[in-house]
């Protein structure tokens, strides 16, 4: 079992997500190869990633997450995942809230998908909130993490993909609830972008306010 690494925030607020990964690698003494092992992510993509070259999408973001045994927030938004680390007692705590204004949501833009974290200063979540804005012409392939999953159209016509069902189109006001191990995905319908609520179980024990190691996959490009 890996120890717990507790490591100081970057310093600089412009700093990339590459740059928080490489500095969490070289708090655990890894090598890009160790990582890369622990992963199933190339060296080659990882020594790109932590020096800007590339940038993951979701899926290989949460692989490494996994990897590093961190939740995703520590590289999304470092300063309020440090912040909420170092208040945590062990004990459960009750009456908290998150409040997201207008404009304040954490932005991650992958090829396709345009995600908007909701709550990330909530470290210890028991799910994992934030809006997609798909683009049209995208062509996902299905894929799996633990948990369960929610999906809210909010604006625009989406295909929910599944490794059961026969594809299923959603409008504005309709949703769908799926189990995530399951091969899954969604892709915007036509030639306008769609924009939809995603809720996913976090892969976090929060009663202990540990990680659970695991082979999480999100949808990617």
């Amino acid at each position: 079992m890996r120890s717990k690494v507790i490591v100081e925030p970057v310093a600089d607020p412009g700093a990339t997500i590459g740059a928080h990964i490489r500095q969490l690698r070289r708090a655990r003494r890894w090598t890009l190869k160790v990582l890369s092992e622990a992963s199933g992510i190339p060296l080659s993509t990882l020594s790109k990633v932590e020096t800007g070259l590339v940038s993951l999408n979701f899926g290989k973001l949460l692989k490494v997450c996994a990897a590093l045994d961190i939740d995703v927030m520590q590289l999304v938004a470092p300063n309020e995942a440090a912040a909420a680390a170092s208040t945590a007692t062990g004990q459960v705590v009750t009456g908290r809230r998150s409040v997201t204004r207008l404009g304040q949501a954490r932005r991650v833009e992958t090829g396709h998908t345009v995600y908007e974290h909701h709550a990330t200063d909530f470290l210890r979540r028991r799910i994992s909130p934030a809006v997609l804005e798909l683009k049209a012409g995208d062509a996902p392939d299905l894929i799996h993490h633990q948990g369960e999953e929610f999906l809210f159209v909010l604006e625009g016509s989406v295909e929910v993909l599944s490794e059961f069902y026969e594809p299923t189109v959603l409008v504005a006001g309709e949703s769908v609830y799926i189990d995530s191990s399951m091969g899954h995905n969604v892709r915007a319908v036509g030639r306008k972008p769609a924009r939809v609520l995603n809720v996913m179980t976090s892969p976090t024990d929060h009663t202990l306010g540990v990680t659970r190691t695991h082979q999480a996959k999100r949808r990617g490009e």
